[in-house]
């Protein structure tokens, strides 16, 4: 499992020209499944998310969660995470699992995400346009 983690002033998800969640103050984060994850992967993956220290407190350090600033998480699926450059300038994705795969995964990430954040997300295989004003700008990527 792969995510990639923005600290977010505001964070939109647009599907056919309408806004279908948003966010302020918070966590933009984008999963990518493989083949080898499992439920349990995602536990962690949700769990580290939730203790990762990636706000600032008063001494301008990176020391508090998204808990401790009462932040909002949107979440979007996101295959192209693992996307394969090595070879020629088309990317490859044979990395990430397939539509069929992935959905009760993403399934269960959402529905595990809910009982840990205030929580919004995005549509499973659906076009979407993210906007985002990323805020440091900070942005992680956390391999499970």
């Amino acid at each position: 499992m792969r995510l990639l983690i923005e600290r977010v002033k505001e964070a939109k998800c647009i599907i056919s020209s309408k806004v279908h969640s948003s966010i302020s103050n918070g966590l933009l984060v984008y999963v990518a499944y493989e083949e080898t994850d499992t439920f349990l992967t995602i536990d962690k993956a949700l769990n580290k998310v939730k203790k990762l220290r990636i706000f600032t407190d008063q001494f301008d350090k990176l020391n508090l969660s998204i808990d401790d600033v009462n932040g909002e998480v949107l979440i979007i699926s996101s295959f192209t995470l693992y996307a394969n450059l090595l070879s020629g300038n088309r990317p490859s994705f044979s990395r990430s699992i397939s539509y069929d795969k992935s959905l009760p995964l993403y399934e269960y990430t959402i529905e595990k995400a809910k009982t840990l954040f205030n929580l919004k997300d995005g549509v499973f295989g659906a076009d979407m346009k993210i906007g985002s004003i990323n805020d440091g700008p900070v942005s992680v990527i956390l391999d499970i």
